[in-house]
């Protein structure tokens, strides 16, 4: 579902407090980047394709449109006044930094931060103390002080390393993330257009115009990962977006997607999402309670 947050009063930051019984929304996603700092609370994370379990102190930053829900244990779905969600929400318009962000180099930090922020990042726990603090003094601001400590949080964020990115594999990124060379961009956006069939290493190297050897050292190089595994993640990412809109079989997406057996596709999408396709499916579609729909 696309959410349209509708800034205040034209200003690209808006900062809230939540205090609700149990989390409510469905799994969205909206133009603005979002950090969600959960102060009190217990329940399960979906961002992207990752499902994680989150605690009292959870931070993570949302790229833009990048789909997420949190649903509350279901403990806080009993009615318990001791049982909370505390939690504090920073989202920022898409285009905050407008021409800033691409031609002065003090944010280069924050633009490289908010690209990996497309696969989702987690800030670990028993780190980055500095940034819970800010977020929770930035309840207190509003106007220009509200938008430069948006840039103060962001700032140490991108100069945090420990972190983790929600998402393992990244296809939507990847090209954004490297520095730009026409000839993977060329390579790219081919394998993009043809990843749903099979594809021979010979055939995306012809189109690099090198041999299967150079070809794959260079892809390597560029982007830390072999021609293999970069369309394997396409595959899986599309996997699960299929199985989330329910019109398909497993077994019909295990095709779909280019895999050419089902025990193949069922082992790569457990090693990239951690969950087999039923259980991924299982575990996002699991009500709170027996007798309860989520909200």
């Amino acid at each position: 579902m696309h959410e349209n947050l509708n800034l205040d009063n034209g200003s690209p930051v808006k900062i809230k407090w939540c205090d609700y019984d149990y989390f409510k929304f469905p799994l969205h996603f909206h133009n603005e980047y979002e950090i969600v700092y959960i102060l009190k609370s217990s329940g399960t994370r979906f961002v992207g394709n990752s499902i994680q379990q989150y605690s009292d102190g959870d931070l993570v930053l949302l790229g833009s449109s990048l789909q997420h829900m949190y649903r509350s244990d279901p403990e806080y779905y009993t009615g318990r006044d001791d049982l909370r969600v505390n939690a504090i929400t920073l989202q920022f318009s898409k285009d905050f930094f407008g021409h800033s962000i691409n031609n002065y180099p003090e944010l280069n930090n924050i633009k490289k931060l908010l690209m990996k922020s497309k696969r989702g990042v987690y800030f670990h726990k028993n780190a980055n103390k500095r940034i819970r603090t800010r977020m929770e003094k930035a309840l207190e601001l509003s106007g220009l002080p509200l938008l430069l400590e948006c840039i103060n949080i962001l700032s140490l964020m991108s100069v945090s390393h420990n972190v983790t990115l929600l998402n393992r594999e990244d296809s939507e990124s990847t090209v954004e993330l490297i520095e730009a060379d026409t000839r993977l961009v060329k390579i790219l956006s081919f394998i993009k257009r043809e990843y749903y069939r099979h594809l021979s290493i010979d055939e995306i190297a012809a189109v690099a115009g090198m041999n299967k050897s150079a070809f794959c050292r260079f892809f390597h190089a560029k982007t830390g990962k072999t021609c293999t595994e970069y369309i394997t993640s396409l595959r899986i990412n599309y996997a699960c977006k299929l199985l989330l809109e329910g019109r398909l079989t497993i077994s019909e997406i295990c095709y779909e997607c280019g895999f050419n057996n089902i025990s193949n596709f069922n082992r790569h999408f457990k090693r990239i999402t951690n969950y087999s396709p039923t259980k991924y499916l299982l575990e996002f579609n699991k009500p709170p309670l027996h007798n309860q729909n989520f909200i």
